[in-house]
């Protein structure tokens, strides 16, 4: 971890952020400790009455399109609304854009409406969402959309075109995650495969991203995440004897990392 990235922690849990999440009930405990892990302030509130009213009193939104229902669907136009106002900085999760019709549809509703400071999702979904083939298994990315060798440098030019047009930042998750603006290209080779044998690691990685959101810009925002959450996860599995204590060792090296 370098010297910013040890300093962007302090300075978030010297702040105590409030971030406001509308996400998915599979992962939504999870997402509010990783986000106290990182120093932050969960508030997970979805009902469309009273979601304008959170956002405003938040330093940060987060938006999570996984198990998506017409409740959530009717909740973020309006808390997004608030945080194009307010000049809040907001973090899409594209979860299932690549393998649904009604996800890819609603993410181009909300990145109509007001582009966020930070799109995540995998190679299949931002694949999807610029328009592009995608080969998405479910939820998850498929083998064809893999970044290699062979595909960086397209995959890195078609990425920076994109944050450009879209005037965002980009975190691609995989094996290997990029992240990408405009002018910018990172590559992150850390974490392991057993962060894919329990469920919402995506989503929590996200929920960091939020949270850094709110007191760094988004490309340092998302690397500094990417980075520090792959980290714990290669820690953690030194330490664990399974899924169950994987996920909790997790929480404990991040939050000690």
């Amino acid at each position: 971890m370098t010297t910013d990235q040890k300093n962007l922690r302090k300075i978030t849990r010297e702040q105590k952020p409030l971030i406001h999440c509308i996400t998915n009930p599979i992962s939504i405990h999870d997402c509010a400790n990783i986000i106290l892990a990182t120093g932050g302030r969960p508030i997970m509130a979805e009902h469309p009455a009273e979601v304008a009213e959170i956002t405003e009193q938040a330093q940060a939104l987060a938006l999570n399109l996984g198990n998506i229902t017409d409740a959530r669907m009717e909740a973020m136009p309006r808390s997004l609304e608030v945080a194009a106002r307010l000049s809040l900085p907001v973090m899409l999760d594209l979860v299932g854009t690549a393998c649904s019709e009604l996800r890819y549809t609603f993410a181009k509703k909300l990145m109509d409406l007001h582009m966020p400071s930070l799109l995540k999702g995998n190679m299949s979904e931002l694949l999807a969402m610029s328009g592009q083939s995608a080969h998405a298994i479910g939820i998850d990315a498929g083998k064809e959309d893999a970044l290699t060798d062979a595909n960086r440098a397209h995959l890195q030019e078609l990425f920076q075109e994109q944050a450009a047009k879209w005037n965002t930042t980009i975190l691609i998750t995989g094996k290997e995650d990029m992240v990408v603006s405009a002018k910018q290209c990172n590559f992150i080779n850390r974490g392991t495969p057993a962060m894919s044998e329990i469920t919402g690691t995506g989503c929590m990685l996200g929920m960091i991203c939020a949270t850094y959101l709110a007191v760094a810009d988004p490309f340092t925002a998302a690397y500094t995440a990417a980075t520090e959450f792959g980290i714990a996860g290669e820690k953690a599995e030194k330490i664990s004897s399974g899924p169950g204590s994987f996920q909790t060792e997790l929480f404990d090296q991040f939050y000690i990392n």
